[in-house]
């Protein structure tokens, strides 16, 4: 199928005059980037459709389409970060329903306002000051959705311990189709155990679970005069703090991790005694990464590097309490 023809069907619904359409990626959404030829606004347009049947999830329905706006509406109206704003159509929706062939789903399309520009390298000449800032804005971004009062049909990805079981499951079909072991997955399962029990301890602070961003990689954080601002609520849902701080602590090799955490430390509580807990929401995040890539034969072979990697090492050092963040 050809995705442009269907990209420019679907701007003639929007006020977006003689567009010009750029193929950005397929991944967990088929994305544009959009400009109107008239004004050269730019805009991102997003296909929910995942590349990957293992990527499709609530994000993905028009409830939890519906529930990612009204997210993105409380980031604007907070006004502490640079915010993708929603567009409507030419009927006054934010989501528009779309026809794809070789799609067993209802599909749906969204248009947001463009956040102009670069992705993150970590090539850039004060990476230690954007690290630092990349830090503080995730904490205005947890701290700003803390008073967000989600509605009873607001619904997004859940990142607990009913996760970790379902990803104890599932993951029984990477030795099947031997990715790894049953000695690799049995430490796996080792691990997520442990992150359950801290999980439970976190639960006790009171203040340690809320909406988090969830998909900390380069390309969703993009630098405009020397601000990191985070892009794609894709994954966005509930989930421990702790969670995004792991997963965006990762981009970054050993010595930036420290200054990113510092960053985030002077807007939000952290101590780095809580560091077991980002370790653990990291071993998390990258095992629920395997259930989503597990059953897709063209993008599954870094799943056995990455358990040959973790389990001989890693997983095991973390089961005996050393401390391993700055090498994850």
């Amino acid at each position: 199928m050809d995705y442009i023809i269907v990209a420019k069907e679907l701007l003639a619904l929007y006020s977006i005059s003689t567009p010009e359409v750029q193929f950005i990626r397929h991944n967990e959404n088929i994305t544009f980037k959009i400009t109107d030829g008239v004004n050269n606004k730019n805009y991102l347009l997003r296909i929910h459709k995942p590349s990957t049947e293992g990527l499709f999830g609530l994000q993905h329905t028009l409830e939890g389409i519906k529930s990612e706006i009204k997210i993105l509406q409380e980031l604007n109206h907070k006004g502490l970060l640079d915010a993708q704003k929603p567009i409507v159509n030419n009927i006054g929706d934010y989501i528009t329903e779309c026809k794809l062939d070789n799609f067993n789903h209802p599909c749906y399309a969204t248009v947001l306002e463009w956040i102009e520009g670069d992705t993150l390298t970590l090539k850039e000449d004060n990476i230690k000051e954007i690290a630092f800032k990349l830090g503080q804005n995730l904490a205005l971004f947890h701290s700003g959705l803390k008073e967000f009062k989600p509605s009873k049909d607001f619904i997004r990805p859940i990142y607990d311990i009913d996760r970790i079981d379902s990803a104890i499951d599932e993951l029984k079909y990477c030795v099947e189709s031997n990715l790894f072991s049953m000695e690799h997955y049995e430490i796996i399962k080792r691990v997520l155990n442990l992150v359950k029990n801290q999980i439970e301890e976190l639960n006790s602070r009171g203040d340690a679970f809320g909406i988090i961003h969830a998909d900390f990689q380069l390309g969703n954080i993009v630098v405009n005069n020397n601000n990191p601002c985070l892009i794609d609520l894709g994954f966005c849902g509930f989930g421990y703090y702790t969670f995004d701080l792991g997963s965006a602590a990762t981009i970054f090799p050993g010595e930036l991790r420290k200054i990113f955490l510092q960053g985030y430390s002077t807007k939000a509580l952290f101590s780095f005694d809580d560091l077991k807990y980002v370790e653990g929401q990291i071993f998390m995040d990258t095992f629920i990464s395997y259930v989503l890539f597990m059953k897709d034969n063209q993008r599954n072979s870094w799943i056995k590097t990455s358990a040959l990697e973790l389990c001989d090492k890693l997983c095991k050092d973390f089961l005996e309490g050393k401390e391993v963040f700055y090498l994850l």
